[in-house]
C-alpha cells in the first residue's frame, strides 16, 4: 500500500503547540486512528518507519512529539547515546502529568477530525510511550490501547504531579 507523509500539524495544547506527524495510506477512503507515541528520543526515524507501517496496515498515524513544550521548538530529536536519555528522561519526570493527558485528548480530537479518519481511534507506543499509551485510552474515545515495554508503569514515576 502506497503511504503519505501529511504536513507536519501543529496541534494547539493548553501547554503549547505540538507538532504531530501524520501518516496515512494514500487511498482515498478513511481509515482508523492510531496515535503512535515514541520512546523519550521523540520522533526518530525508527519510530517514523514502524508509523509508515502502521499505515501499510490502513491506519491514519498520528506521532506527537511528547516532550514539545522542554525543547528549543519542534522537530528536536534526541540522539541514542548517554546524553540524549539522559535529557529524556529527565523529560520524562519533568513533564507535568496533565500535559501528557492533555496532549493524549489533542491528538485523538486530530485523528478524529482528520479527513481519511473513520473517527475510531486507539492508540500504540513502545517504553514510554507504552506508558502514555495507557494513560491514553483512559479516554472514553479510545477504542484500544498496545503498550510495548511501558516504561515505569508500575512505579507511578511518569511526570511532575503523579
Amino acid at each position: 500500500m502506497t503511504i503519505v507523509e501529511d504536513k507536519p500539524v501543529d496541534v494547539p495544547t493548553p501547554f503549547g503547540p505540538m507538532r504531530t506527524y501524520i501518516y496515512r495510506p494514500a487511498a482515498d477512503a478513511k481509515f482508523p486512528g492510531v496515535v503512535f507515541y515514541s520512546e523519550i528520543f521523540q520522533v526518530t526515524g525508527p519510530v517514523r518507519r514502524t508509523a509508515m507501517q502502521l499505515a501499510g496496515h490502513g491506519y491514519v498515524v498520528a506521532i506527537p512529539e511528547i516532550f514539545h513544550e522542554l525543547m528549543d521548538g519542534p522537530g528536536v530529536v534526541l540522539p541514542y547515546d548517554t546524553p540524549g536519555a539522559d535529557r529524556g528522561n529527565h523529560c520524562k519526570i519533568t513533564k507535568e502529568l496533565a500535559s501528557y493527558d492533555a496532549d493524549a485528548r489533542a491528538c485523538l480530537d486530530v485523528l478524529r477530525s482528520h479527513a481519511n479518519c473513520t473517527g475510531s481511534c486507539g492508540a500504540m507506543g513502545i517504553c514510554i510511550g507504552g506508558h502514555l499509551s495507557f494513560r491514553t485510552a483512559f479516554q472514553p474515545d479510545c477504542a484500544a490501547a498496545a503498550c510495548f515495554y511501558a516504561t515505569d508503569i508500575h512505579k507511578r514515576s511518569l511526570g511532575k504531579g503523579t
